[in-house]
């Protein structure tokens, strides 16, 4: 059992709710251990998407941040490539640039929040942002001395629901975070203020699915709830 009082926990995440959808749950538990939280979205911009709208907005998804960072108490974040040159194009970003950010960028990443703890996505994620992310991601976190260079203790993937639609192998789930019934009503209630990315029952990004994705994870650990993670890494 790892000890989550105090801690500090960096989210990559690729776009606004993704950190909510992969580890909402762990923010609340860090949050609630008197721990600390930041966020760097790596991109956001205006989506034309498969909903009844039809598209979301920048400037919306920008207000949306905002009330999820207040909700759930955030402790900073940022967004390092922002609008539609990046957003859904971080594929055609060099590397170098995206794990710069994460690595050195002002204000949040590894170098200036020193987290112990850092989740990203999965690498065998569809997503041409998330698959950038997770791979970027991944190198920043990469050993080195550690008089040079900061080293989180531990490193997470996070498990989104859309993750059942992945290529490849998707990567096995190792890593298994307990939520009470507050924590997991607190995940929801947070991304129910991303209105925009929402969906109807049936849908990957439905309450109903979340939750009940949640129960399932939550089984295998013999809880009621759970979020799921890939550990690549614990140094304690």
């Amino acid at each position: 059992m790892i000890n989550l009082k105090n801690k500090k926990l960096l989210v990559i995440a690729a776009h606004p709710d993704d950190e909510v959808l992969g580890c909402g749950g762990l923010i609340s538990k860090i949050k609630d251990a008197g721990g600390k939280v930041f966020v760097l979205f790596l991109t956001n911009g205006t989506t034309q998407d498969f909903s009844t709208r039809g598209l979301s907005i920048e400037k919306e998804r920008r207000d949306e941040i905002k009330k999820v960072a207040k909700f759930l108490n955030y402790d900073g974040y940022k967004i390092a490539f922002p609008g539609d040159d990046h957003h859904l194009k971080l594929d055609t970003v060099p590397q170098k640039h995206i794990i710069h950010e994460i690595e050195r960028g002002e204000e949040i990443s590894l170098e200036a929040t020193k987290p112990d703890i850092v989740a990203f996505h999965s690498s065998s994620d569809y997503n041409q942002d998330h698959f950038a992310g997770a791979k970027a991601a991944f190198t920043a976190c990469r050993p080195a001395e550690r008089s040079n260079k900061f080293m989180p203790d531990i490193v997470l993937s996070f498990e989104e629901p859309m993750d059942i639609w992945s290529h490849g192998n998707p990567t096995k789930l190792n890593f298994y975070v307990e939520l009470t019934s507050a924590q997991i009503n607190k995940k929801i209630k947070a991304l129910r203020l991303y209105k925009s990315q929402m969906r109807v029952a049936g849908n990957p990004r439905s309450v109903e699915v979340i939750k009940s994705l949640a129960i399932f994870r939550g089984s295998a650990i013999g809880s009621h709830f759970a979020e799921a993670f890939y550990n690549h890494k614990t140094q304690l």
